[in-house]
């Protein structure tokens, strides 16, 4: 929970490890190490899962691009 980038978001943190304790049945430090381990694990999860599922749901394009007299942009042609 070091590291906040204000005094408010450090608040923040220490009532939701608080809040997730109480439920967990655990003291607030645990419940703050178990939050850190998992917005680490989503952080990693991050940059290797994201590209797979998107390459997999691309189409390919049909149309090809347009010429540009077929461009309809007045604002283009202002200074």
């Amino acid at each position: 929970m070091t590291g906040a980038a204000s005094l408010a978001e450090h608040y923040r943190a220490h009532r939701e490890a608080f809040e997730l304790a109480l439920q967990m049945g655990c003291t607030p430090r645990e419940a703050a190490r178990h939050l850190r381990d998992q917005a680490r694990a989503r952080r990693r999860l991050c940059g290797t899962a994201a590209p797979v599922a998107l390459a997999e749901n691309l189409d390919p394009i049909e149309q090809r691009p347009a010429e540009f007299s077929q461009w309809d942009a007045r604002w283009m042609m202002r200074d």
